[in-house]
């Protein structure tokens, strides 16, 4: 069967938006709003489109990222694709034979996507001559009751969550910008204090114009004596909450506020009918040397399934130098450090 392929500038919002609808799955980062976002802070966008008969089958958001000039750039994929239902194989076929066209066309160094690991899709890619980078996220069911998913959780949640609340932590979603302010200030402080280089407030900013109208974002702030102590941020859509990021005042960590976070979104998911919590991230194998094992143990303690999943690039290059970046805390440094410099530029750091 032959199909119509499509790589856009735009495709039209009332197009996008319907093949979200009838998608199996769907991902904020796959969605038109986040789209939106991408070229509110300067980063171009495309979209694959996989059409039969002018119905579309398949879609697929890319942003391009740019270093040192405009030339030497990839395209980097999260989350997706968005499928309509009982699609054939051959269509995924067609769509990475797109992904290596694009490639080719716009001289683009490298192509990293990390896929949904709700669609089986590794086979077409491998064969396609994709690397594979092993990839691994905690994932929570939100369709138990919820006293199930309170018993679900790891002993140390479970006594974090209780501390806040002895301690009077409250938990209050941000309305308005001064709320998002607030929280971005801390995010900055905080992301300094261990040198990481946080997202810019023209990302925040962003999203908060973005999402926040169409429900797609929920930022929750929690309280202590009228001062918010900690935030946490989350991409939401009809099928799942994503954990984007966190900040918390060091000082008041021992209130466990990001504890209190942590169960209070749980809980207002289960209660809108999202089906699954994903933690955004961890390691793919146990490694209590990583620099990353804590995020890694807070994830877990939260009752969720480890997912081990791979996420593919076109340049062995680049798959080497993802893994001495994530694996090795000098080599992040450096990464930080030559941006700041201008020898790596990117529109920001998603």
């Amino acid at each position: 069967m032959k199909f119509v392929t499509s790589l856009l500038t735009d495709v039209g919002k009332e197009r996008w938006e319907s093949l979200e609808a009838e998608s199996q799955h769907t991902s904020v980062f796959q969605t038109y709003a986040w789209a939106t976002v991408l070229k509110s802070v300067g980063t171009e966008s495309r979209f694959v489109m996989i059409q039969d008969k002018g119905t579309p089958l398949i879609g697929l958001l890319l942003s391009r990222s740019s270093f040192v000039a405009r030339a030497l750039g990839g395209y980097e994929v999260m989350g997706g694709p968005l499928v309509v239902p009982d699609v054939d194989e051959s269509v995924f076929s067609s769509l990475v034979s797109l992904l290596k066209h694009v490639m080719k066309k716009e001289s683009a160094l490298y192509f990293y996507w990390s896929p949904s690991f709700f669609f089986d899709i590794d086979a077409f890619l491998s064969d396609q001559g994709f690397s594979r980078i092993p990839s691994a996220t905690f994932v929570v069911d939100l369709r138990p009751p919820a006293e199930a998913l309170w018993g679900k959780l790891e002993k140390r949640a479970r006594w974090g969550v209780k501390r806040a609340q002895e301690m009077g932590v409250t938990v209050q979603e941000a309305k308005d910008w001064e709320d998002w302010d607030q929280y971005h200030n801390m995010y900055i402080y905080e992301n300094y204090q261990k040198r990481v280089q946080p997202r810019s407030m023209r990302l925040h900013r962003a999203i908060f114009e973005c999402l926040l109208s169409e429900e797609k974002v929920k930022l929750f702030l929690a309280n202590h004596n009228g001062k918010v102590v900690a935030g946490g941020l989350f991409l939401v859509t009809p099928h799942e909450m994503l954990y984007y990021e966190n900040a918390a005042n060091p000082r008041c960590l021992s209130l466990q506020p990001n504890n209190a976070i942590q169960w209070h979104a749980i809980s207002w998911a289960k209660e809108q009918g999202i089906r699954y919590y994903d933690l955004g991230g961890a390691l793919a194998a146990s490694d209590k040397r990583s620099f990353l094992r804590g995020v890694h143990v807070f994830k877990r303690q939260w009752g969720g399934k480890l997912y081990e999943y791979s996420s593919f690039a076109l340049s062995r290059l680049y798959v080497f130098s993802r893994a001495l970046v994530n694996e090795k805390s000098l080599a992040l440094q450096l990464y930080y450090a030559l941006e700041k410099l201008g020898m790596i530029k990117r529109s920001d750091r998603l």
